[in-house]
């Protein structure tokens, strides 16, 4: 199994490696499937500056204010729902 790990820079930055998934994200609220469970980040101002699922690896730019590790619940399943939508328009 690929080790999965956070580097947060500053609370401005943060490279995350062990990603399977990247299941929605806004300006606000990124939640990302990795190897460990559902990793929750909240803040302002949040994009993904870089994503390879390939690599597992995806990097996050913003304010970020919040890190929390969660198990999936039917409210991440609507959310996931709702990114494939905004992606396919």
């Amino acid at each position: 199994m690929a080790e999965h790990s956070l580097m947060l820079i500053n609370r401005e930055h943060m490279d995350i490696s062990g990603v399977t998934n990247v299941n929605t994200f806004d300006e606000k609220e990124i939640i990302i499937e990795s190897r460990l469970g559902y990793l929750y980040i909240t803040g302002d101002n949040m994009h993904v500056s870089n994503l390879n699922l390939d690599d597992g690896k995806v990097s996050v730019d913003g304010n970020i204010t919040s890190i929390e590790y969660k198990a999936q619940s039917a409210d991440l399943k609507s959310r996931s729902k709702n990114i494939i939508q905004r992606l396919l328009k």
